[in-house]
C-alpha cells in the first residue's frame, strides 16, 4: 500500500499531506518502541559526524529540516548534535502509534519554513547552504547561496543544485562549504 501512495502522490493525484496520512496510517498501533528500534538501526551516510561537527565549530549553524520523519532528525540531534531539526511528526499514544501523523515540512514548503528557522537565528537566506539528494530541496536550491546535491536521487535535482557531489563520503561536500 505504501509505495502505492507514493505513486499516486508523484503522479499528482494526492497531495502531499493525504500521502502522509495514508502513510502514517499503515502503522496504526504498531509500537513507538519498535519504530524507534528501526531508526536507531539506520547508519548515517560515511562522515556525517565530522560533517556536522566541522561545520559547528566553524562557526555554522547546522539545522535538518526534513519532509521525513522527526525520529530520524530527532536521532541526529541527539547523537550528533544540531543546532535545530524540524520534521514530520508520528502520533504516538500509550507507546502506540494511533495512524495520524503532524505534518511540519511537506515536500514542497521547505523554502516557507527555512524562513521561520532564519527569523530564530537571525540570518538571510543568502548566507545559507541547503544539501540533499531529493526534489523536495529544488525550492531550496533556488533560493539560498549554494545548493548542494549529495548523490541526487533525480536529474531534476541535479538541474538545480549548484553543485553535484556523488560518493559514499559526506566529508566530499566540505570544500564547497569552507570556501563560501
Amino acid at each position: 500500500m505504501g509505495k502505492q501512495y507514493a505513486k499516486q502522490f508523484f503522479q499528482g493525484l494526492i497531495m502531499y499531506e493525504e500521502w502522509a496520512r495514508l502513510d502514517a496510517s499503515l502503522w496504526k498501533d504498531f509500537p513507538i518502541e519498535k519504530v524507534q528500534q528501526i531508526v536507531d538501526s539506520l547508519r548515517y551516510a560515511d562522515g556525517a559526524k565530522g560533517v556536522i561537527t566541522t561545520l559547528r565549530k566553524g562557526g555554522f549553524k547546522v539545522v535538518l529540516l526534513s519532509a521525513g520523519l522527526s525520529l530520524i532528525t530527532e536521532r541526529i540531534k541527539k547523537e550528533i548534535g544540531v543546532d535545530d531539526a524540524l520534521a514530520n511528526e508520528l502520533v504516538v499514544e500509550s507507546g502506540f502509534l494511533t495512524g495520524e501523523v503532524k505534518v511540519n515540512v511537506s515536500v514542497r514548503n521547505k523554502d516557507e519554513v527555512l524562513r521561520s528557522i532564519l527569523q530564530k537565528f537571525d540570518a538571510k537566506i543568502n548566507e545559507c547552504a541547503a544539501v540533499g539528494d531529493d526534489e523536495t530541496l529544488i525550492p531550496l536550491f533556488n533560493r539560498v547561496n549554494l545548493g548542494i546535491a549529495f548523490n541526487p536521487r533525480s536529474e531534476a535535482v541535479k538541474k538545480h543544485a549548484d553543485v553535484v557531489v556523488v560518493g559514499r563520503d559526506l566529508r566530499r561536500i566540505l570544500p564547497h562549504l569552507l570556501e563560501k
